[in-house]
């Protein structure tokens, strides 16, 4: 209710203020003022277009002349310079062509390049015409020519620039300027006016609205012709005027700038009567309501924000903190309405999801926990069975986690890892110890046997549904990368990520641990190995992964850290 009160009050204090606008705006506005007005809007609007027509023009130019940032770009082999012509067509659509000439000007074998569309040998000996007629006389930076109609009827300008100090050769490029015509198509200047590009003798570039009837010659039009005389008395000067031009029906409201890099000028004009006219129109329907309502709105604003917005403001960094798992934050706001029964409400919220998290967190370590112990049993069921790998699985994990975290893998596959590789033997269970704990060579059929092992720990983790993601670890830790392991006979990527870091964590263990049929390994040695299974047994990107990780931490072999660290 005191909330709603306050509003109330807002309202009726606020309603005096469009009263005493229109007073005020019936007086200090005049004609003058709606002259000015309607100027300083065709001003604003040229210095919109050029920016637009610079955005549209350089950013193709860029992207063209960045070749020349390319180091030693005529020392390239041929195909090196090619691809980055294609890079070039294939990034900017607005570039339709590029050629590259040599320091003589004359056009290097190859090195003329076009977009994929269909173009055809009129086009590019036009092209290569345009760039010719640039380069003669030589040329110290860029330079543009004049432009032409495609034969499907797009404007195109040819770019050409030199490459390289001292000069070893030339690049020209057609760039096409449908973009820049489309944008000034669009472009409205009231419900009469257009705007066009002139170049600097008077001839048509691109333009929209009714210039398009006017030809390629818009040397006689009234800004056009006032801007050229400015460019004959003062060619080098930053030309940029807005005013009337013309007299009788042929008066307009115009502006021109002038595009520095091209030398063309962007040119907004409108019919006097029509462009007064829309400034009278703004001034009644926009000064006298918008005007009044924005005044309004910032009163209001200003009279909200200090009991409303401030405790909005409090409640949505509350609620971010929130969003963010910061529970229990609390929020003051001291005021005795329905927003304080609010934050009273939300710190309730709050302190409650507080206790439901800290309990939800307890009963997840407590279920982790048990899983963790419960992975740790079935694994030392295995290593229990033969002496000489007791500790295999736990080491196997513990380095998978590792070149895991050096593949930037996130936290929930670096937990599978974990779990892979404890029970990645858990199939040995079901191998008999005979040829199990064997301490001589496995003949042919005894070796068939041992190979079942990840089929068999696939089938005894399969109905645990929590360790559905580890499956792959188990079934899958003995696939080649050349397709040549078991039991799938799966190949390169086709092996899933975590059972190709499980292989090769139990590769690097099973060279530097103590068998019945070998001794340790040095590190170096086992990292030789390894090298050497790479593209072969083991994926070469874990294999790098893992050659990073004992670079950076070493590892350990049989309970001892060795000081010695390999470069990756």
């Amino acid at each position: 209710m005191r909330l709603f009160k306050a509003i109330l009050l807002l309202m009726l204090v606020v309603s005096i203020v469009p009263t005493l606008m229109v007073g005020w705006l019936s007086v200090t506005h005049t004609r003058e003022l709606l002259v000015r007005d309607a100027q300083e809007l065709a001003q604003e609007r040229v210095k919109q277009l050029r920016l637009k027509a610079e955005i549209f023009l350089g950013e193709p130019t860029e992207a063209v002349m960045g070749l020349a940032r390319v180091p030693d770009f005529f020392g390239l082999p041929l195909e090196a310079q090619q691809t980055h012509l294609a890079s070039v067509l294939s990034q900017r659509r607005e570039v339709l062509a590029l050629t590259v000439f040599g320091p003589d000007g004359k056009r290097l074998p190859g090195l003329q390049a076009f977009s994929r569309h269909d173009v055809p040998p009129t086009a590019l000996a036009s092209h290569e015409e345009r760039g010719h007629a640039l380069l003669e006389g030589g040329m110290e930076g860029p330079r543009y020519s004049d432009v032409v109609a495609t034969g499907g009827g797009g404007p195109v300008v040819t770019l050409a620039f030199p490459v390289g100090e001292p000069v070893k050769g030339f690049i020209t490029a057609d760039l096409s300027l449908a973009g820049l015509r489309q944008m000034l198509e669009q472009e409205r200047v009231g419900s009469t006016g257009f705007a066009y590009l002139s170049d600097h003798r008077g001839h048509l570039v691109v333009g929209g609205g009714g210039v398009a009837a006017l030809g390629g010659d818009v040397s006689q039009r009234s800004p056009v012709a006032h801007l050229l005389r400015q460019l004959a008395s003062t060619p080098d000067a930053e030309l940029f005027h807005v005013g009337n031009f013309g007299e009788g029906r042929d008066a307009v409201v115009a502006a021109y700038t002038v595009l520095p890099e091209t030398g063309w000028a962007i040119v907004s004009e409108q019919p006097v009567e029509h462009a007064y006219r829309q400034v009278e129109t703004m001034e009644r329907r926009i000064l006298l309501g918008l005007g009044a309502a924005i005044l309004v709105a910032l009163v209001m604003a200003a009279l909200f924000s200090r009991n409303l917005t401030r405790p909005l403001k409090v409640f949505t960094d509350g609620a971010l903190e929130l969003a963010r798992g910061k529970f229990g934050v609390e929020v003051k706001i001291p005021q005795k309405n329905e927003v304080g029964e609010l934050a009273q409400t939300f710190n309730y919220m709050s302190k409650q999801l507080l206790a439901y998290d800290m309990e939800n967190r307890g009963l997840y370590e407590s279920l982790e926990k048990g899983y963790l112990e419960t992975i740790v049993a079935l694994a030392n069921s295995i290593d229990s069975k033969d002496a000489y790998t007791r500790g295999h699985s736990q080491r196997v994990g513990d380095l998978s986690v590792e070149i895991g975290r050096e593949l930037n893998l996130t936290e929930r596959e670096l937990r599978q890892l974990q779990y892979g590789g404890i029970l990645h033997d858990i199939g040995k269970i079901g191998i008999v110890e005979s040829i199990l704990c064997k301490q001589t060579k496995l003949t042919d059929q005894e070796m068939a046997i041992m190979r079942e092992h990840p089929a068999i720990g696939d089938a005894i983790i399969g109905p645990v549904s929590f360790l559905g993601a580890v499956r792959a670890c188990v079934r899958h830790h003995h696939e080649r990368w050349d397709g040549t392991g078991y039991p799938d006979k799966l190949r390169g990527d086709d092996i899933p990520l975590l059972a190709r870091i499980v292989a090769c964590a139990d590769t690097f263990d099973a060279c530097t641990s103590t068998r019945p049929y070998q001794k340790a390994m040095p590190l170096e040695k086992a990292m030789e190995i390894l090298d050497s299974l790479t593209g072969a047994q083991l994926d070469p990107q874990v294999v790098a992964a893992l050659q990073r990780v004992v670079a950076k931490k070493g590892v350990r072999l049989e309970g001892h850290r060795l000081p010695v660290k390999l470069a990756s």
